[in-house]
């Protein structure tokens, strides 16, 4: 509240931040709930899920439209923002007149008024212990997911799926130590334990941020796969892996992603397949994972690193994946600039036709085998000709 009484702007911001799924419902009736988000398309109100509104927490009424470049008008903000970029048609004066008519607040004497505000300072600051208390809480829990793991052997579950999406241990010389093999993860959809391949994000000080799990299962024949018949194939424990990596190969530089020679080229996967797929091609190259898509976008790499090469995937023009691809392309432009780095970010990208670099792996790996097989078919007067 300014010194004349008045509410301020970031006042009523945080008014409307406690109320932001009545504001949300109120403004997008198209929209839907999804987990403790509410989504809609865009500002303009069409069913989607491009622009996500935090509903709890210490971030609740935050919103972001990941269709759009971070910056970009209408791309985030609080409540407040988004009254300003809806209804007010960008006139924040008006979205302030909206917001009180909101909450009701022209009514309102000065007392009511202030305790309104202390409520939803109050609010605000509770919400924020407990999303520390619960960061630290989940931290904890993907630590202890990671520790209960064993290590790799070659004769591993998970050495074994990747083998089978034909990535080559034996070629590469040796197993990687950010992957694990855990006999028992909880997996939500079937209501019990199952067998994953689980994975550890680092940050550059080397603290251990999340962990993330592919749910694996055994066939008949032996094989081991992804599980089959869930939606829910892959999770990722721990709050604090947003901007950490996953270091699956660190090529012929030894040490931690943070202490590489300036220089060095980074090449970024968002899956584990995809990354190693891509080490089988070029041993050499340092190779991290984000785990998702969106994580791409918020990687932190040291200030020293040279370009960070994004193995993109062949999605649809005008998919929600393509547009994420588009936005961590410009944040991590925007990155460069502001740290000082002004490092390159590129993409690689698999031959027309062909969507990721596991697929591509396996498409040489069935070239080889068909040339193999022509060879051995072939009389052998005629091999030599």
């Amino acid at each position: 509240m300014t010194d004349t009484g008045e509410l301020s702007a970031r006042d009523i911001a945080q008014m409307l931040n406690a109320q932001a799924e009545a504001l949300a419902w109120s403004l997008f009736p198209a929209g839907h709930k999804a987990g403790g988000f509410f989504c809609i398309g865009s500002i303009d109100g069409e069913k989607g899920q491009s622009l996500k509104i935090r509903l709890k927490g210490s971030r609740q009424g935050t919103w972001a439209d990941y269709s759009k470049a971070r910056g970009e008008p209408g791309a985030q903000g609080d409540m407040l923002k988004l009254l300003q970029a809806t209804i007010a048609d960008g006139d924040l004066a008006a979205a302030v007149r909206e917001a009180k008519k909101f909450l009701n607040l022209e009514s309102m004497d000065p007392r009511a008024l202030e305790r309104q505000r202390k409520r939803a300072q109050l609010s605000a600051e509770r919400a924020a212990l407990r999303e520390a208390s619960d960061k630290e809480k989940t931290r904890i829990n993907a630590r202890r997911l990671w520790w209960a793991a064993s290590p790799l052997t070659p004769s591993s579950p998970p050495v074994l799926y990747l083998q089978g999406r034909g990535i080559d241990f034996a070629h590469l010389g040796k197993l990687p130590g950010a992957i694990r093999f855990h006999r028992g993860v909880w997996q939500p959809e079937l209501r019990r334990e199952v067998p994953a391949m689980v994975t550890a994000f680092t940050d550059l000080s080397g603290q251990h941020a999340g962990t993330h799990c592919t749910f694996l299962q055994r066939e008949a024949d032996g094989r081991w796969v992804k599980l089959r018949g869930v939606a829910t194939v892959k999770k990722i424990v721990g709050r604090t892996y947003w901007g950490a990596h996953i270091p699956l190969w660190k090529g012929v530089q030894r040490g931690k992603l943070a202490d590489i020679r300036p220089g060095t080229p980074v090449d970024v996967a968002e899956g584990i397949e995809d990354g190693l797929s891509f080490a089988m091609a070029d041993p050499a190259a340092r190779v991290i994972a984000a785990g998702t898509l969106g994580n791409i976008a918020a990687l932190r790499l040291p200030p020293q690193a040279g370009t960070m090469n994004i193995l993109a995937q062949r999605d649809p023009d005008g998919s929600m994946a393509a547009a994420s691809l588009e936005k961590a392309i410009a944040d991590q432009q925007r990155i460069a600039r502001s740290d000082g780095s002004g490092r390159q970010v590129a993409c690689r990208w698999t031959p027309e036709g062909i969507k990721d670099w596991n697929d591509w792996l396996q498409q040489l790996r069935r070239d080889d085998a068909d040339a193999d097989a022509d060879a051995q078919g072939e009389p052998d007067g005629e091999q030599d000709r």
